[in-house]
């Protein structure tokens, strides 16, 4: 209170973001607003519900210092574990099972280091959280509430010195049982019995809820470890895959800060106009970076031990013959190709091809808008032009990145069923010998059954490697 005109008393609002604060008692709370004072306090550190016990579980030892959660595409755990090798940071534990991989950086990297092959990075605050079978939203909201007393103090010192917070939740399910809306209230109900934040506006505990200019977010990642790709392929046991033990994890990212994702988007109003998934296009450029750093040495990394040295030029041109992402690929393995450093690669052109006029002016857009010069990648030329005659000389291209209509969007099923070994054969054409393709595709039957078999009667093209992950949904890519 503060004396008015008059000598009147006058309430004043509480100043947000309290720095951290002296260790607390767990059934205490910072201030005693209507809010704090409502919620029970927690004597244990399990709960028991109707599905079974729900207790904290810790991964492996973990070492001091902030460890960071990575939830990877399913398949593509092998980019997502070469990438942080790459980067030199050290795995701490890999939850396969989960798709997230648990690893540490150094405080001053975090501004530093950009990672492309994650679909979500957080901070993780503690474990690992182990749940029921088919746990309920209340089972959720009871095992959150155990973690927070078990993480109180870290909690405060993770939130406490924000102004606003929100929650968002992030599913990988096989059955979808809730929304993840229904998560958000038990999420900061928890974190409110500990002190951490505030639900109300005479709260002085943490930061209070802003759904949109929010200072730091509380990340949930839940997951039923149902692998998804064997419940594609073997639909008939899809039933029986579910009902084992599901995970937990909680943690923060500060929003606006600790960059650790690379962007596709920056660089002029509105940002680039990119219609493929970024994280895939990132792990597909991923995997043609290592085909082209195994080029350098003169041979392809081995697939099995049965497998024979493969031995291909150093790549020069890369092509994506069919850009109607408007470049997403490209701009991908411009990124990659700049941050990794390949000697083989410095003098490596990019060349997209599209037969939509628009669409190759949208690529040249996204290429100035991501600027130039040797820290910008290799240069990026657009031409127009269709996959049934590419404008390109036989035998000049090294590789060639793509992924072809579906059928979905755009075109037909028939029509691409009908299309892709012309294509294909237009591609084998233009490629050197010796040369890669690295094609993305649902059309995984068609064309491991339709199109390569001829192709490879003929000497032109033979299937390499096949790799299935899960592309936001789609899980016979």
């Amino acid at each position: 209170a503060e004396g008015g005109p008059g000598g009147e008393a006058r309430l004043r609002k509480p100043e947000r973001g309290l720095p951290p604060q002296e260790p607390e008692d767990p059934s205490t709370r910072p201030c005693h607003c209507s809010i704090c004072c409502q919620v029970p306090a927690l004597e244990a550190h399990t709960q028991a519900s109707a599905h079974g016990t729900i207790t904290e579980i810790s991964c492996s030892e973990q070492p001091s210092g902030s460890t960071l959660v990575g939830i990877y595409p399913r398949g593509l755990s092998h980019l997502a574990l070469a990438e942080l090798s790459h980067s030199s940071a050290p795995v701490v534990d890999h939850l396969e099972k989960f798709c997230a991989i648990l690893f540490q950086l150094p405080r001053d990297m975090l501004e530093l280091l950009e990672l492309s092959t994650f679909d979500l990075i957080f901070e993780l605050i503690g474990g690992a959280v182990s749940l029921p079978a088919d746990p309920s939203v209340a089972d959720i909201g009871a095992a959150a509430e155990v973690h927070a007393r078990h993480e109180t103090l870290a909690w405060r010192r993770h939130l406490r010195r924000f102004r606003r917070w929100r929650v968002s939740v992030h599913r990988d399910h096989l059955v979808q049982r809730y929304k993840a809306p229904a998560v958000v209230p038990v999420i900061g109900d928890a974190l409110a019995a500990v002190g951490a934040i505030s639900l109300s506006e005479d709260c002085t505990a943490g930061p209070e809820v802003d759904l949109t200019d929010f200072e730091v977010e509380v990340v949930a990642y839940l997951s039923d470890g149902v692998d998804k790709l064997r419940a594609a392929n073997d639909t008939k046991s899809r039933a029986s895959l579910g009902g084992g033990q599901e995970v937990l994890l909680l943690g923060v990212c500060a929003q606006r800060q600790d960059p650790l994702f690379p962007s596709l988007d920056a660089g002029r109003e509105g940002g680039s106009q990119v219609a493929a998934d970024n994280t895939v296009a990132f792990c597909v450029a991923q995997r043609v970076a290592d085909l082209l750093g195994a080029e350098e040495v003169g041979s392809s990394p081995p697939q099995s031990s049965s497998s024979a040295p493969v031995a291909r030029p150093v790549a020069r041109v890369i092509v994506d013959p069919m850009c109607g992402g408007v470049g997403t690929y490209l701009l991908a393995l411009r990124w990659v190709l700049a941050r990794r450093g390949l000697v083989g690669c410095r003098g490596a052109e990019l060349v997209g091809v599209d037969v939509d006029d628009e669409t190759v002016g949208h690529l040249r857009g996204n290429v100035a808008a991501a600027g130039s010069g040797a820290d910008a990648g290799p240069p990026v030329a657009a031409l127009r032009g269709s996959s049934l005659a590419l404008p390109l000389r036989s035998g000049c291209v090294d590789l060639i990145v793509v992924d072809p209509p579906w059928g979905q969007r755009h075109s037909s099923h028939n029509y691409v069923k009908q299309n892709m070994r012309k294509w294909a054969k237009e591609w084998a054409r233009v490629l050197k010998p010796g040369g890669a393709a690295v094609v993305v595709t649902i059309c995984k039957k068609v064309f491991e059954e339709q199109v390569i078999p001829p192709l490879q009667r003929e000497g032109l093209l033979e299937l390499e490697e096949a790799v299935q992950f899960d592309n936001k949904g789609w899980t016979v890519c």
